[in-house]
């Protein structure tokens, strides 16, 4: 027969199995970030975010889609039509630390063939690239395609990049998300909030 002293071990032990077991599930939940816009879950370092009720709306009436941004993010269009937002450099550094672009473009051809013409281009333009995801997806209630990929950019740094490129009527959208290795999680909640604010409409 078990002693008393037996049993007090042993409801201790249990008692501290409990609190430890407890711990651990919020260390998880604390550290586990769910990236809607993607369908996957991405263990993330917790960093602030920007309330999404504070974002800026971008409207881009040439090409026909809306995004929601962080205040502190600079915008920037280019002469092909794409913008691009990049997020606030950091102490010290004389480059942004992440960015996103879109472009749009008018395409009668198939994402079948866009994915194609796609991954070839980007092979082309980057030697050393490597594509650590390649997946059938959807955007906004459309077919889309989704790649993430280290390469070599033309400020000859490595950096990690998230694109995704989907169809709707005549035209082909691309979505571009790059930061360098050690940043790359750091933002993807931001990016997240970001592409779920995405729109299109007819223009």
């Amino acid at each position: 027969m078990a002693s008393l002293f037996d049993k007090i071990n042993l409801t201790s032990i249990l008692i501290a199995l409990s609190i430890l077991t407890v711990f651990a599930i919020f260390q998880v939940i604390d550290h586990v970030q769910y990236n809607s816009a993607f369908g996957s879950i991405h263990a993330n370092p917790i960093i602030p975010i920007t309330s999404e009720s504070e974002f800026l709306t971008y409207d881009d009436l040439i090409t026909g889609f809306g995004m929601k941004y962080p205040p502190d993010w600079e915008r920037s269009q280019h002469i092909d039509k794409s913008v691009t937002f990049l997020a606030p450099r950091e102490s010290n550094s004389d480059t942004n630390p992440a960015e996103v672009r879109i472009m749009v473009i008018g395409s009668n051809t198939t994402l079948t063939s866009i994915t194609q013409t796609q991954l070839s281009t980007l092979k082309n333009l980057y030697p050393d690239i490597q594509i650590l995801e390649s997946i059938e997806s959807t955007f906004l209630g459309h077919p889309a395609h989704m790649i993430i990929f280290t390469a070599t950019d033309d400020t000859q740094n490595l950096r990690k990049a998230m694109q995704i490129w989907f169809k709707e009527d005549t035209k082909a959208f691309l979505i571009t998300y790059k930061s360098d290795n050690e940043r790359f999680s750091k933002y993807l909640p931001t990016i997240d909030k970001m592409l779920n604010s995405f729109y299109t409409y007819k223009n």
